[in-house]
């Protein structure tokens, strides 16, 4: 689990939200977490068309010492196999512990896999509801537990697998 919290930390270098955007009155939040995911069918040697589907549980915070529980809950599609996942995309409703509620889009994605960790970025748009409008990018690392050839090998498909998420909503 060490290994997928350093890769999402890394991923969020690249864009990391501020308590505020400048003078448009919108708030960036970060929420961070862990996921489990599964996969209709389950993954195969070779690549096919698979739903995605997971649960998140996240710790929100836009402003310093603020924070808010929330869970996620993510639909999505992509040519998948145990080896590949290629070009997921989706959809992420967000329900935060005082009653608000995010609609997420994601539209395009990248996926990096090394040796036994997978490092997926979603980035998308809000639709509806807390931060309309703004950015999305939603990273997920997750960390097989034996090489994923084997995983491919067994006899019964893998269709689930948990990980480190982060969600970062910021102004377009």
């Amino acid at each position: 689990m060490a290994l997928c919290s350093l890769a999402l930390a890394g991923s969020s270098l690249a864009w990391s939200p501020v308590a505020a955007a400048g003078g448009s009155g919108e708030t960036a939040f970060v929420c961070t977490g862990k996921e489990k995911g599964f996969s209709t069918p389950g993954l195969g040697l070779l690549p096919r068309p698979t739903r995605l589907e997971a649960e998140a549980r996240y710790t929100c915070s836009g402003r310093p010492g603020q924070t808010i529980p929330a869970t996620g809950h993510f639909v999505g599609s992509a040519n998948a196999s145990c080896v590949a996942v290629n070009s997921p995309t989706g959809r992420e409703k967000v329900r935060y512990a005082d009653g608000g509620e995010s609609v997420i889009d994601y539209t395009s994605s990248s996926v990096v896999r090394l040796s036994t960790v997978t490092l997926v970025i979603l980035n998308g748009t809000v639709t509806e509801g807390r931060g309309q409008g703004q950015t999305a990018r939603r990273s997920v690392a997750t960390l097989a537990t034996r090489v994923p050839v084997a995983d491919c090998l067994l006899p019964a498909p893998v269709n689930q697998a948990a990980g480190g998420v982060q969600l970062d909503v910021g102004p377009a």
